[in-house]
């Protein structure tokens, strides 16, 4: 009797076994390893660089990606909470779901330079720029403008002004005179003058005052002179005078 007992035992674990075994097994093939052998989905990680943080949160949600801070620092180039880096860089492929970590600007304390803005105008450009980088500012852009009052080469201005006082860094752009624009007078000699002001408007002058006089040794109604004379230069926008023969000036 024992030996039966114990058989049965024997074959009632067996049996169990293998249901539970048949059981797991089934489980595993039809949920587990799907779940296993899926490939994830690849996206292409965007460009958030240059971007606020709440708005490169939301173009990453939309590729299925999760934006994370990992680092903070000061560039005055670029506005305060403006993205300046990003790992993975745009257009690498990363897994849905990933986390792409970015660099974050942050400003700290705003120091204002001890030194204003010198005045440089009337300098040459090298000897300003040298003035305002001893300072404590930076040169931006250097543009180029007709002036009267300036000779050629000379500066005419920086933007911000002379005088004023900033953070240390700013950018100072730079006006430097081209001079005055010159034009050669035209020859006037022997036309009419409506054909003069004519000339003179196509070549950036204008007529300016009008005498007349009587020469018999010319024909009427064309000018005899004027001044400045032909091949004059003069400022853009200069006046030219002239005088016309005209029949019985009385």
């Amino acid at each position: 009797m024992y030996y039966e007992s114990g058989a049965k035992y024997f074959w009632i674990s067996f049996i169990t076994s293998l249901i539970v075994s048949s059981i797991m097994s089934f489980i595993f093939v039809v949920f587990v390893s799907p779940i296993i052998t899926q490939k994830k989905t690849k996206v292409e990680v965007p460009n958030i660089n240059g971007m606020k943080e709440v708005q490169a949160s939301l173009v990453l949600k939309n590729k299925g990606l999760l934006l994370l801070v990992t680092q903070k620092k000061e560039d005055r180039n670029y506005e305060d909470g403006i993205i300046l880096a990003q790992d993975p860089l745009p257009g690498f492929s990363t897994d849905k779901g990933s986390l792409v970590k970015v660099t974050i600007n942050e400003k700290t304390t705003i120091e204002i330079s001890d030194e204003a803005i010198p005045d440089v105008r009337g300098q040459q450009l090298m000897i300003a720029k040298d003035r305002i980088e001893k300072c404590g500012y930076t040169v931006g852009k250097i543009e180029f403008q007709e002036s009267d009052t300036y000779t050629k080469d000379l500066v005419i201005n920086t933007d911000p002004a002379p005088g004023t006082k900033s953070i240390e860094g700013t950018i100072v752009n730079v006006i430097v005179s081209t001079g005055v624009k010159e034009i050669t007078v035209p020859n006037l000699r022997r036309k009419s003058i409506s054909s003069a002001k004519n000339l003179l408007e196509k070549s950036g002058l204008k007529l300016g005052n009008v005498r007349y006089t009587t020469n018999i040794e010319f024909a009427f109604d064309i000018i005899v002179s004027q001044q400045p004379p032909s091949g004059t230069k003069v400022k853009l926008g200069s006046s030219v005078d002239i005088v016309v023969n005209r029949e019985g000036i009385y």
